[in-house]
């Protein structure tokens, strides 16, 4: 069993090596592909020069300062990751020291890494009670780091609600407004009474999908026509003006001077930018307040009676998700596409569940070919062909597959009408991990364990419980498998963003525009969901085996540890976060890991109950019965509090009493003016369509614990407000670690 792992642990190792040696290679050179958001990486900066150097820079770099720099998501993310640390490592102490002896010497004397897995002990054998009392350690371990970091969690939410100098504190975002309410008067006049003398601003939602497209051609002519005008600059003479065709982008069509026809095709597109008329109403709309009160009163309570106006916090600018916002459905229908949606999700788990039963054939190939004579070709293979397509195979058909489920997953969950981005990645992170656990650990583990059995069961039909008690625990050598490809060859490449480097390599010595350069070099949102997910899945995976197969664990330790590294620094120097949700993933991290905590519980007594450990299933009942009773507690106590996104109404007006209104007005009105709170089109300059559009202003100031007695433990059982993003322009000009 151990030469299984070979064929996976060379090629994966070698290929994180790789992805490292790349990037120590060439992070010196591609300054603000590999760190854009340091300070002066347009000039060739970048962090912690030196052979390496980035390793330790990386790890030293303190929770304060990411939560500074990049955000509570940032921080939460690399929280779980090192909880995920620290239990892996503990229980690897603990399994080598106590696990590991006992099943070494079991009854069974299997070699290799059976040798060290429940397979090795006897049925109804005394050596039973090892992993059963080592499972109650276990849990005490794991839910003591859970609340230990929940805890903290709680804390880091008490500093970063120290400051709301963001236009979204100030702002509610409110849908399903009536048809006769589509001006900003109507809709002031309507909501005055309430909110007399309270209102700064008010921006309705309108359809602006043709200004968007018109936007984007026009931007592609403008890149067209530096191109052409620089090959131009180029030519002689002699040869004559720059030619193209003017029909399916310069393919077909009749030949023209190029420059004259992308110039008239530009000022064309402009003209009729100019003459577009204001879209369709979307029945939505963000109105801004003059005080953070009445902004957290407006978003807790309702407008009107007898309206349908529904109003909430709302989100950074760039969270927003303008084409669902501009059709966002009503409540029955929200309904029906929720029902829409499960459904199909459903379909689709056990849909998903053929291909991936079909790497638990890959992984028991050479057996499969031995026992049915329609596969007898197998057997006239290499055998060292065989080996690499058993141990290789199915870990990547599976990484594969579940790689290709994302966009559908994002794709359905998208159609539900969710209106902004974080919402969407809390969604995708809960409905992927379930797909990964189902597909990855549950389908692994029953089509691998009755394909390696299944022979037996019906020559022996009376021995299915001893056979499937010993083909269980060796399923953890496709799990230790699946864990370094994902580990070392999946989770390493985002250090490098392989695609994206190429681009950026390519456009850097072909391209003619620097827009070209620029958006090739621009890193994509990070996946929070994804990344999240994968995480909750190898926890639980380990969790699971700890007590079954313990030689898991230390892979389990090399996962978070590299997945610790890679994107701690992705997230200091790479990626801008486009929201901030002030923690409101770890909820559903605490409760993935104690659910995963219980089905480990579950399964260890499905094993013993296997090998007819009846007096050891019964120590174990208490066990997931306490570990739900925690974590509803945790839900409960803390849980609910992190999920809350409304400013303490009382913090609120500590707020307003720190600032001076004059300089609120200032900075609402410079937010309004940026028209911060309409689709990013409408914000370009269409005389200048490739100029970045600068980031929202930040209220200066913010921080008001010391000057108004703000006191963050006083509101610890109080709901805070959702920050937005970090402002990328400033921490690209600020100081840098």
């Amino acid at each position: 069993m151990g030469s299984d792992l070979v064929p996976v642990l060379v090629p994966a190792v070698l290929s994180a090596t790789v992805y490292f040696l790349i990037f120590e290679i060439l992070r010196g050179y591609f300054t603000q592909f590999f760190a854009p958001r340091y300070k002066d990486s347009d000039k060739g900066s970048y962090p912690n020069p030196g052979i390496f150097h980035w390793l330790p820079g990386t790890l030293s770099i303190s929770e304060d300062e990411v939560l500074k720099k990049s955000g509570m998501d940032a921080a939460v993310y690399l929280r779980f990751v090192r909880m995920c640390v620290t239990a892996t490592f503990i229980l690897t102490i603990l399994s080598l020291l106590l696990l590991v002896p006992v099943f070494g010497t079991g009854e069974n004397e299997l070699t290799g890494i059976e040798s060290i897995s429940l397979s090795n002990v006897n049925q109804k054998s005394d050596r039973l009670w090892a992993p059963a009392i080592l499972m109650w350690i276990f849990t005490g371990i794991v839910c003591w780091l859970v609340h230990v970091n929940y805890l903290q969690v709680q804390q880091m939410r008490f500093k970063a609600m120290r400051t709301g100098g963001k236009i979204a504190h100030y702002t509610v975002m409110i849908t399903q407004i009536p048809d006769h309410f589509d001006t900003e008067a109507k809709i002031r006049d309507f909501m005055e009474p309430q909110y007399p003398d309270s209102i700064s601003h008010v921006e309705p939602v309108h359809d602006l999908s043709v200004l968007d497209t018109k936007i984007k051609e026009l931007q592609s002519g403008e890149v067209a026509l530096m191109k052409v005008k620089t090959k131009s600059e180029t030519r002689s003479l002699e040869d004559g003006p720059l030619m193209t065709r003017n029909k399916c982008g310069g393919c077909c069509g009749d030949e023209v001077e190029a420059v004259k026809y992308y110039t008239e095709k530009v000022e064309n597109l402009k003209k009729e930018i100019g003459e577009l008329k204001e879209g369709k109403f979307c029945n939505a709309a963000f109105v801004t307040f003059k005080s953070l009160a009445v902004a957290v009163k407006a978003s807790s309570t309702n407008i009107h009676p007898h309206e349908t106006w529904v109003v909430t916090n709302a989100t950074n600018p760039k969270d927003v998700l303008w084409e669902n916002l501009c059709y966002a459905p009503d409540a029955r229908e929200r309904d029906a596409r929720q029902l829409s949606m499960n459904s199909t999700i459903a379909a689709l788990v056990v849909f998903w569940a053929v291909p991936m039963a079909f790497g638990g054939a890959l992984a028991n190939l050479q057996q499969l070919g031995e026992d049915y004579e329609f596969l007898s070709g197998i057997e006239s293979l290499p055998r060292r062909l065989v080996l690499i397509i058993q141990s290789f195979g199915p870990t990547v058909w599976r990484v594969v597959l579940m790689i290709l489920l994302q966009p559908i997953l994002r794709g359905l969950i998208y159609r539900t009408g969710v209106t902004e981005g974080n919402k969407l990645e809390r969604m995708f992170m809960s409905t992927y991990y379930v797909f990964l656990l189902v597909n990855i650990y549950f389908i692994t583990l029953v089509s691998s364990s009755i394909f390696q059995t299944i022979e037996d069961i019906i020559s022996k039909p009376l021995s299915i419980f001893e056979l499937l008690g010993g083909a269980v625990p060796r399923v953890a050598v496709e799990m230790i498998q699946y864990i370094l490809l994902q580990g070392f060859s999946v989770g390493t490449q985002t250090i490098v963003r392989l695609p994206g480097l190429v681009m950026t390599i390519f456009f850097s010595k072909m391209a003619s525009v620097e827009y070209e350069r620029q958006k090739a070099m621009q890193p994509p949102n990070f996946e929070y969901g994804a990344n999240l997910s994968f995480g909750m899945l190898v926890l639980t995976i380990c969790m699971c085996y700890m007590a079954v197969a313990p030689l898991i664990l230390p892979f389990g330790v090399v996962y978070f540890s590299m997945d610790f590294l890679v994107q701690k620094y992705n997230l200091l120097h790479v990626h801008t976060p486009d929201f901030q949700t002030y923690g409101a993933f770890w909820p559903r991290l605490a409760r993935s890991a104690l659910n995963g905590l219980v089905l480990a519980q579950v399964a260890l007594m499905g094993i013993l109950g296997l090998k007819f450990g009846y007096w050891q299933q019964l120590v174990l009942w208490p066990l997931p019965i306490g570990t739900y009773l925690f974590s509803s507690h945790l839900d409960a106590t803390l849980g609910d509090m992190i999920m809350e996104t409304r400013l303490p109404l009382a913090n609120a007006v500590d707020f307003d009493k720190a600032r001076s209104a004059a300089k609120v007005k200032n900075f609402l009105d410079e937010c309004h003016d940026r028209k911060i709170w309409v689709q990013p089109c409408a914000s370009i300059d269409v005389q200048d369509s490739l100029k970045p559009v600068p980031p929202p202003p930040h209220l200066e100031g913010a921080d008001i614990e010391e000057k108004s007695g703000f006191d963050t433990k006083a509101n610890a059982r109080t709901p805070l407000l959702v920050a937005d993003a970090k402002d990328p322009k400033a921490y690209n000009k600020g100081s840098e670690i």
